[in-house]
């Protein structure tokens, strides 16, 4: 035991070297009330505990220096960041005075932590000085604001649930958080980001850009697609940084960049709980997505849920034994090829083991916090000193530098200023920008990858979709479509698209959007699964429709729609805006179809209008012959990463067959195709709006 302790004592010491002279600083946090990549970081969860804290002799000494403002009753520490300059911190505070575990009443339809006390709990930004001293609060206008960083001209990034709505799958309230940006002193706070759903964790990178984790799942699976974007400053020149068609992990979280390099290094983690799981470093100079780029840091944690399955938190309760077996997992689905199933001899140890936070030093070394208890998801919590802060490396070290037995410490850092990277300036044009609008341009829609388009259906056309947030805060209630967590949407028109397959048109601003490439006779040959939006006189620009993002593409003129004016969206036909298949469909069938198809004869399937569930009797009819995407059903779940050509709606359907083959003496006009065109290749959608009382207006 003496040879061994003093090897592992050299070895210590050696690792130690690298903080020699540095000082440290943290966050004491107590887990939110639930587990999730959602309700981790919003105020109703919040539970009391923590402060800020700086440690001056890492490694030598466990003894830290208390400096959480003196003016903050206790509450709730969350994210801090420093300035570039270590000398003031920006963090999220949450007064707390109670532990919301145990107050969810259960029921479909009844918040989690449902006593309306809870559900005003919010996370604010303040600000303090490192040294020690009152804070000032930046926010206060009854929002979320987490996520707070400087940027290199003193204004804010953050993350916040000012621009309103709510997730679209589980139970609610989930009020969505994107990026936001205000002055140096809490001024001008807005909305910088208009996607339809949840981003954590800005960073900035070396050149200037933003880097952040985004939830991406505009039809397709809700769990697999959590990963890194980048965007400008502004918020415009919105980019995939690594992992939207990436099966495993689920998740992509705290993303730092890697000092002197390229790459950057991030937590692989899970859906269904806190950002935790296995640390891993990302080089996109190898690839974009799956498993190429990158490198498993610390592979003895599996990635959580998409490899290792979570376990369930139990739920909602205050005493629990947390070291007893569960007795159910999250697992993400995904098909056994794609992901590592074989246990390590660590986990077989310490089963659902994880990091959280880690700050690189260098490729190779990093401050992490670790815990060898379980980490667990939804729906309840985890323990409340969970997590003790390391000095790690690619080698399997593993120094303790703190651990405070009674509570989690997280987001290590040493207290060393930065040099700020240059900021990134914006391209747009103030005066431009007035005009709410801005400006796509596609060289070649046809280009793509893995499958190129269908050479029997030339691109005439794009179908411009807006895709409507969320007001109300639970699943499908009410429903909007025939997915589950459909996405709530209606359609602005259609732009012509040239003989050479380029596109240039002008759209809303500050809207998610997303695009069907249409043939000839108005049917969707390929329909994007993700989301796009403008800032105010933006012009952004692709190659095509899923373009292999590894090559360069060169055009050999120039795209003929950029050598014209914009073309403006040319608006759909009624009951698409907003969108009402009672509208848009059902006086079509109540002219050609209603006199045989009443609901009156036996074995005839009806067509009416006739209300039949959450829709009507003719959707549930004719919804069974038209392939939609949806993530509770084959193939595999719809957790395929790209959309193949004719793989959803009108083209592939049974419904299409059937109707061109001809049904008796049934004869319709272009404007009717048009309907029937239109429905079945909006996935699914019945209504567009998630208000059950003008559903039927």
């Amino acid at each position: 035991m003496s040879i061994w302790r003093a090897l592992h004592q050299a070895l210590r010491t050696r690792a130690l070297a690298q903080l020699k002279g540095r000082t440290l600083f943290f966050a004491k946090f107590v887990p939110g009330a639930m587990s999730h990549q959602l309700t981790q970081c919003l105020g109703y969860c919040a539970r009391p505990g923590g402060g800020l804290f700086v440690l001056e002799q890492p490694g030598v000494s466990m003894r830290p220096r208390e400096v959480t403002p003196p003016n903050l009753p206790p509450g709730s520490f969350l994210n801090p960041e420093l300035s570039l300059d270590a000398t003031k911190i920006l963090f999220s505070y949450s007064p707390v005075a109670s532990d919301p575990s145990g107050t969810y009443t259960g029921g479909r339809d009844v918040p989690r932590f449902c006593t309306p006390d809870r559900l005003a709990h919010r996370y604010n930004i303040y600000e303090a000085p490192l040294a020690g001293g009152t804070a000032r609060r930046l926010t206060n206008d009854g929002h979320d604001d987490i996520f707070p960083i400087y940027l290199p001209d003193g204004d804010i990034v953050f993350s916040s649930t000012r621009r309103g709505g709510y997730h679209r799958c589980g139970l609610g309230p989930c009020f969505v958080f994107t990026l936001s940006r205000m002055g140096p002193n809490g001024e001008n706070p807005r909305s910088i980001s208009f996607h339809e759903t949840h981003e954590w964790t800005p960073a900035l990178l070396p050149d200037g850009r933003l880097l952040y984790t985004r939830w991406d799942y505009v039809d397709r699976n809700g769990v697999l697609y959590q990963h890194l974007w980048t965007a400008r400053p502004d918020g415009g020149g919105v980019r995939i940084y690594y992992g939207n068609n990436t099966w495993n992990p689920c998740g992509t979280w705290e993303a730092r960049p890697v000092p002197n390099s390229t790459k950057v290094m991030a937590i692989a983690g899970p859906h269904h709980a806190m950002s935790a799981g296995s640390v891993i470093l990302i080089d996109t100079l190898k690839g974009i997505d799956g498993a190429t780029p990158i490198t498993r840091l610390t592979p003895e944690v599996r990635f959580t849920e998409s490899e290792e399955p979570l376990a369930h938190a139990p739920a909602f309760v205050k005493d629990v034994a947390f070291d007893s077996t569960p007795r159910s997992y999250w697992r993400g689905g995904i098909p056994g090829p794609a992901r590592n199933q074989t246990p390590t001899v660590q986990e077989k140890r310490w089963p659902g083991h994880s990091f959280k936070s880690p700050w690189p030093l260098s490729e190779t070394t990093f401050l992490a916090s670790y815990s060898y208890d379980r980490l667990l998801g939804e729906p309840g919590g985890n323990i409340p000193n969970q997590y003790g802060i390391y000095l790690c490396d690619a080698d399997g070290t593993r120094e303790l530098i703190y651990r405070d037995p009674r509570i989690s410490s997280l987001w290590a850092r040493p207290i060393e200023p930065r040099t700020p990277p240059k900021l990134a300036q914006s391209p747009i044009d103030p005066e431009r920008a007035k005009r709410l609008t801005g400006t796509f341009s596609i060289d070649k829609v046809t280009e793509a990858w893995p499958d190129a388009f269908p050479s029997q259906y030339p691109i005439v056309a794009l179908r411009v979709f807006h895709i409507i947030n969320k007001t109300t805060p639970n699943i499908d209630s009410p429903k909007v479509g025939a997915g589950l967590g459909s996405v709530g949407r209606e359609i602005l028109g259609t732009v012509p698209v040239e003989a050479d397959g380029s596109a240039y048109f002008e759209a809303p601003a500050n809207m998610p959007l997303y695009f069907q490439a249409l043939d000839a006779k108005g049917r969707a040959v390929q329909t994007m699964r993700s989301a796009v939006y403008l800032q105010p006189g933006e012009h952004e620009s692709c190659v095509g429709c899923h373009e292999d993002r590894r090559k360069s593409y060169m055009p050999a003129q120039p795209a003929l729609a950029t050598q014209r004016a914009p073309s403006v969206i040319q608006p759909s036909l009624s009951g698409t805006r907003p969108f009402s298949y009672l509208k848009l469909l059902q006086p079509v069938l109540d002219r050609k179809c209603v006199t045989c198809h009443d609901g009156k004869r036996e074995g005839v399937p009806a067509l009416t209008g006739e209300p039949d569930g959450w829709s009507c009797k003719s959707f549930n009819v004719l919804i069974r012959h038209v392939p939609y995407s949806s993530w509770n059903q084959q193939p595999n779940n719809n957790n395929e990463p790209l959309t193949r050509p004719l793989t959803f709606g009108a083209l592939p359907s049974k419904l299409l067959k059937r109707l061109e083959s001809g049904h008796g003496d049934v004869k319709l006009t272009d404007e009717e195709w048009q309907r029937f065109y239109i429905w079945m290749d909006s996935n699914g959608a019945c209504w567009g709006t998630f208000d059950a009382a003008k559903q039927r207006e």
